[in-house]
């Protein structure tokens, strides 16, 4: 086979795997070598899925071509690289954002593409899956001019784009939004979003620094890891910014412990925390064969007989009065998984899955 041929075979499988993403709603793609073949997975719906094998001597050429569009080194075959790169349906015009990621593995390098939501109309607060009464809650801390508002929850529980919702809600022309990411997940205009690059020396606290001096009035920090970003957040909630951020605990309230295990006290908590949100991803039930006999299932177009499509996020709100006065009633992610449940959203084994059991 002449060169030519070899690269366009390249360049059409990769598009191939690609659409084929697209087109079943994946969030990511996994290309990864084993000791006969390629093996390229997709996650759909929070589950990985087998979609397609080929030979072995095709793996090295595919990763090179996933490496030249997201611009990495195809020399380096012995460090992980981090990347961006395009797809799309019309492979002229491709116009789907995606991170890659590069891991060295026993057999060869391993490909993970997440594809990133790249509709702003998907961004809508009231489509997340808040009740209203959560819904009040959170706009009620979007409207203030100061304080600082967290989402919280496992990696994959859907935060950023929660975050990211309640940018699309306060983006207007009166206010002045900025974001530090790593790296930028969707890209939102009128939103000044500055990529976290340590390695470059462009670190969190330089950022930062250079964000306040900006006349921000909104400021979204992509997550809260360690206690320079803790204190640079809590100082800026209280000098008149509202301050948006992520945080890894298990339910709301576990965010109160965590900042004060990251050196903010109590003081500094209780005067600029407005609200913080937990949350978790549920599959929905497939409503385009709800109600069919089993053989017509198997043949659904939307879900293909798996009987779920698309997720929904099960979230449990906190004002500052709730995180403050415990006494205070509020819908836990148990209550809400269970309204859910009732209105025949989701299913019980995916409700339990997912936020464990409870009395």
């Amino acid at each position: 086979m002449s060169g030519h041929h070899e690269d366009s075979l390249i360049i059409r499988t990769w598009h191939e795997i690609a659409v084929h993403a697209l087109a079943s709603r994946a969030s990511d793609i996994h290309i990864e070598a084993g000791l006969r073949g390629t093996l390229v997975r997709i996650r759909v719906d929070g589950l990985l899925q087998v979609q397609s094998h080929f030979p072995l001597d095709l793996h090295e050429r595919l990763i090179t071509r996933i490496k030249i569009l997201a611009r990495l080194d195809i020399a380096e075959k012995r460090l992980p690289q981090d990347g961006r790169l395009l797809v799309g349906n019309d492979f002229s015009k491709p116009d789907v954002d995606c991170r890659v990621s590069i891991l060295p593995t026993l057999y060869g390098e391993k490909a993970v593409v997440r594809i990133l939501p790249n509709r702003i109309d998907e961004l809508s607060i009231d489509q997340i899956g808040l009740l209203p009464e959560q819904l009040t809650i959170i706009r009620s801390a979007l409207s203030q001019t100061n304080g600082l508002i967290l989402v919280t929850g496992p990696t994959g529980s859907g935060k950023t784009r929660t975050l990211y919702s309640c940018l699309h809600e306060l983006n207007q022309s009166h206010r002045n939004l900025c974001s530090i990411e790593d790296p930028i997940e969707i890209r939102l205009p009128g939103v000044n979003q500055v990529a976290y690059h340590p390695r470059a020396g462009l670190d969190f606290a330089t950022i930062i620094r250079a964000l306040l001096r900006q006349d921000p009035d909104v400021i979204m920090i992509g997550e809260i890891r360690d206690s320079a970003s803790a204190q640079l957040a809590i100082q800026a909630a209280q000098t008149g910014h509202l301050v948006l951020s992520t945080l890894h605990t298990k339910d709301a309230r576990g965010a109160l412990t965590r900042l004060n295990s990251l050196g903010i006290d109590d003081e500094s908590i209780q005067s600029c925390l407005r609200s913080v949100s937990s949350q978790r991803l549920v599959r929905k039930r497939c409503q385009a064969c709800e109600g069919s006999s089993p053989t017509e299932n198997i043949n659904c177009s939307a879900c293909k007989g798996s009987k779920r499509y698309g997720r929904i996020g099960i979230h449990e709100v906190l004002s500052s009065n709730h995180l403050f006065n415990p006494s205070i009633k509020h819908a836990t992610m148990a209550d809400v998984g269970l309204h859910y449940l009732k209105t025949g959203l989701i299913l019980h084994s995916d409700l339990e899955a997912e936020i464990g059991t409870w009395q």
